[in-house]
């Protein structure tokens, strides 16, 4: 420990990064003067860039190179200790330097590519709808032009299976990168190199998509970036179900372990804090205005890698905190919910302070704010009623806060993104009732039945807890609007869009829930939600068009939640 009144901050050898140093030792120092009669240990971070993950990684000590400041402050009994490199860097990962593998990275990419290929040849003849163009010569300027030319670039009309899918392409794209020693934006830069690739020229006969580009790139990342972190930390838990999500989560790397190859784990993981949970439960869900109810059996998987104390990474190179929820619903009638939800926190500013006293009343506590991303599939229900959107959450804030002591703990957090979206328009129903259908619309609307939205997502929870019994709310509120102009959609020949329309669909919903832990492996939860749904459709080129549809829906379960 310092002395008294002293503050030590570490960082690298930076100007911006001495300046923000100098500023938060400020913010410190106030603090400190502002109350000297109780004893703690505080904490405050910006995270700031770094030149690579394996840099903080090569030295458990800090070096010459870095800069130690002191700060004397005078008249006061309370000790604070700031050390910037614990938030910024691994003070204490790993002894062994990560450095980057180009030719593996190539080779896991080009297996991918290869595969790709023949899958698309095989299937060539069913997509043969999807093609509007053929090579005439001049092939160099006919490529160059499909990646310049805005004309080549158009949202397509695929199906959502296959449109979706491409966040899955994505991901093995990403690894491929991640898994050779790249970090979180080289491989993002990799994974878009490698979509616009395939849109230019593999799928040279098509238009160059500018929704798969999204989903595949942004998606990809997201969702690349989530599984490659889990499928670490579960490899480094016992049982069968976590060693084989782990290496579904990263086949690549798994392959490449039959033969010795796999690249060594990349963070010391008694640095963070992992969560891993499976559940199961029945739930019960009443649609009002349908007048539809169903009973259904819930099978679900959450899990966490939270390192916002900042033991291992840096905001220039991993995300400090990344989160995945799958979940599935079947009844009588099949598989009735889907729903998937993936964030990470990319960086930013955090904060602690933790109290020294030994008395149950004294109190602790944490905060952050920083940029996140995220994206969603839901499904929910069947046919008519389902209820379906596709989101990718493009870039958002997030923040948070903790306040607790050895009973009671307190935390809240909110999130806004702003939103690329595959909704299917809620007032479709009411739309067909009236005898209309999309024949004529944005091709995408009558192949799909879906279309692609601008809009956002707002998130706000909260949670409080008294020893093993905790009782919080969640709130997701969520507007898109239909991405209209005839000239970026794709309008092939058999359906001319002459009868264009624009939607707005809006989705609430609130959850209540109530948990205890029976033990460490056990906890048992009761939840309550409503969800309040609305749409409304336009005609533009037939102002007279007009179709609107509200429903509310109220679910009720009980889960049964097994932690790992």
């Amino acid at each position: 420990m310092k002395d008294k009144g002293t503050i030590l901050i570490n960082i690298r050898p930076s100007k911006l990064a001495l300046h923000i140093s100098l500023l938060c030792s400020c913010f410190a120092s106030a603090a400190v003067l502002a109350d000297p009669s109780t004893s703690v240990a505080s904490a405050t971070s910006v995270i700031i860039p770094s030149t690579a993950e394996a840099d903080t990684r090569a030295n458990n000590s800090l070096s010459a190179a870095n800069y130690d400041v002191t700060l004397a402050y005078a008249n006061t009994t309370r000790q604070s200790d700031f050390d910037l490199a614990n938030f910024s860097g691994d003070a204490s990962g790993s002894s062994a330097t990560t450095q980057k593998n180009w030719w593996g990275a190539t080779a896991e990419l080009s297996i991918l590519m290869v595969m790709g290929e023949l899958l698309y040849k095989v299937g060539e003849d069913s997509m043969e709808v999807d093609q509007d163009y053929e090579l005439s010569g001049n092939e160099a300027k006919y490529f160059w032009n499909r990646l310049t030319d805005e004309e080549y670039w158009k949202y397509d009309d695929n199906d959502i299976g296959m449109n979706w899918g491409h966040a899955y392409a994505g991901a093995l794209y990403y690894q491929a990168f991640r898994n050779n020693g790249f970090n979180y934006y080289e491989s993002s830069l990799g994974t878009l190199f490698s979509s616009t690739f395939w849109e230019v020229v593999a799928e040279y006969k098509e238009v160059v998509s500018i929704n798969d580009q999204i989903v595949t790139t942004w998606g990809g990342m997201v969702l690349g970036e989530g599984l490659f972190q889990f499928s670490e930390m579960l490899a480094t838990k016992d049982g069968w179900i976590p060693t084989t999500l782990s290496w579904a989560f990263n086949p690549g790397q798994m392959v490449f372990g039959w033969f010795d190859a796999a690249s060594p784990a990349r963070f010391n993981r008694s640095k963070v804090k992992d969560e891993f949970n499976l559940y199961t439960g029945v739930r019960y869900s009443d649609k009002q205005q349908a007048d539809v109810t169903s009973t259904m059996m819930t099978f679900g998987m959450e899990a966490s890698v939270d390192s916002r104390a900042g033991h291992y990474d840096n905001f220039s190179s991993t995300p400090t905190w990344v989160e995945m929820q799958m979940e599935t619903g079947i009844s009588q009638e099949g598989v009735e919910d889907w729903q998937m939800t993936t964030q990470l926190l990319l960086g930013g500013y955090a904060g602690q302070q933790q109290s020294h006293s030994a008395l149950a009343d004294a109190w602790s506590h944490s905060f952050y704010i920083g940029p996140s991303t995220g994206m969603e599939y839901t499904s929910i229900g069947l046919e008519e009623d389902e209820d379906f959107y596709a989101v990718v959450n493009l870039l958002g804030l997030s923040l948070g806060g903790e306040w607790a002591n050895q009973d009671l703990k307190f935390s809240v957090r909110s999130d806004i993104f702003g939103d690329f979206a595959m909704v299917k328009p809620f007032a479709t129903k009411d739309y067909h009732a009236q005898g209309l259908h999309f024949w004529g619309t944005k091709s995408v609307l009558w192949e799909g039945e879906y279309g692609y939205t601008w809009g956002h997502t707002f998130n706000l929870s909260a949670e409080a807890s008294y020893r093993n019994l905790a009782l919080g709310f969640k709130i997701k509120s969520q507007r898109w609007d239909s991405i209209d102009g005839k000239n970026r959609e794709r309008q092939p020949g058999w359906n001319p869009n002459v009868r264009d329309v624009d939607f707005k669909d809006a989705r609430d919903r609130y959850q209540v829930y109530l948990s205890y832990e029976v033990n460490q492996d056990i906890s048992i939860t009761a939840h309550h939600e409503r969800i309040d749904r609305s749409g409304e459709i336009h005609g533009i080129d037939i102002p007279s068009i007009y179709s609107r549809l509200d429903d509310t829906e109220q679910r009720s379960w009980i889960e049964v939640v097994f932690h790992y």
